[in-house]
């Protein structure tokens, strides 16, 4: 046997923002040649991937009325006792979790145990679940190299790696669209699209000058719900439209776009970073602690992108921008420039060098 294997378990679980950096890494530890063991809750599971071990720990959150805050204390009671068994049983020589509450009772066990531990910070502001776990755990990982609220007693453990994402997100040359050249306008909001997005988006465009609405052509995320009440607002201009619920080919259609409007949660910012896109920010306005307005501002601070919020967002509003944009490509340029600064490319292998590190 390979005396440097090593057996990593990865805490993550409940959306793809959580899942996805979890199986990047974990696909670069077992190329590596290690063995990974996924821990995740029920909506985890949604993210299956065959080609590692995923065991199912129970979690709960601890807010709203009473009887959830009971629930919840005995599903993370629950959940950090089968994590204990499990964490046993495997004997890892290091767990990494990567945030929110279903990776909690985890990486609660794990520090229980004395096994070396990361936590992976994906938003720029430090959330409410690893800010009580930094004190425990070993070393701190962030996606962007600034990050608001973290601990002053833990910045020491910080070590900025960028976050993991899909492989199939790559950077791209930035070619502008000048003249009538066709504008490619990329709409994305979440896992099911933004409701907001298909009422006001449309009414922008219809604002434009006729001229400019024939340059967009417009991939853009949409509820399965709204598909039709979207459509038939588009209809009324004449842009080029393709609406769908999931967004296929992902890489290329961030390839393809000459601006990218979009909700503002970590793997949204550093995915278009990463390609070289500039991008207008909507953070969505009840996520907890605000957080995405933070992400949005690692790209505003650089030059790098727009941020509106979402009470600020009218058709009108819009309208004025994307004119203002779609008649100064040199503007965009300069911010597709810019954005790229805030990421780094190969966060997958950089995690993994801090996993290494953490497990020799």
């Amino acid at each position: 046997m390979n005396k440097l294997k090593k057996r990593i378990v990865l805490a993550a679980g409940g959306t793809g923002g959580h899942m996805f950096p979890a199986q990047s890494l974990a696909h670069q530890l077992s190329k590596e040649g290690h063995s990974v063991f996924i821990f995740c809750d029920d909506r985890g599971h949604h993210f299956k991937d065959p080609a590692f071990s995923m065991i199912k720990t129970p979690a709960g959150q601890l807010h709203g009325s009473m009887g959830k805050k009971l629930r919840g204390s005995f599903k993370l009671i629950y959940g950090t006792g089968t994590a204990l068994y499990h964490l046993r049983s495997i004997k890892p020589h290091g767990v990494i979790g990567f945030g929110g509450y279903a990776s909690f009772p985890t990486m609660l066990a794990a520090t229980v145990l004395r096994i070396p531990t990361i936590i992976h910070q994906a938003d720029a502001y430090f959330g409410r679940v690893n800010r009580f776990l930094a004190p425990l755990v070993t070393k701190i990982a962030t996606s962007f190299p600034h990050v608001d609220n973290i601990p002053p007693s833990c910045k020491k453990k910080m070590s900025f790696t960028g976050l993991p994402i899909r492989p199939e997100i790559q950077p791209a040359p930035y070619i502008p669209s000048m003249g009538d050249d066709p504008f490619y306008l990329l709409v994305t909001g979440g896992s099911q699209g933004a409701r907001i997005f298909g009422e006001i988006i449309p009414q922008a465009v219809r604002l434009l000058e006729p001229a400019l609405q024939k340059r967009l052509y417009i991939t853009q995320q949409c509820r399965a719900e709204s598909l039709e009440t979207t459509q038939s607002l588009y209809r009324q201009t004449q842009a080029t439209v393709e609406l769908t619920p999931f967004i296929d080919q992902m890489g290329e259609q961030y390839k393809k776009a000459h601006f990218v409007i979009s909700r503002s949660g970590a793997s949204s910012v550093v995915e278009t970073s990463l390609v070289g896109r500039p991008a207008l920010f909507i953070p969505y306005p009840y996520a907890m602690d605000n957080h995405q307005f933070f992400n949005a501002k690692q790209a505003v601070s650089v030059e790098g992108g727009w941020l509106m919020q979402e009470k600020e967002l009218t058709s009108h509003a819009l309208a004025a921008f994307l004119l203002e944009l779609m008649t100064s490509h040199w503007k965009l340029v300069q911010a597709a420039a810019n954005i790229k600064t805030i990421v780094i490319p190969d966060a997958s292998k950089r995690l993994a060098n801090l996993v290494k590190l953490l497990t020799d």
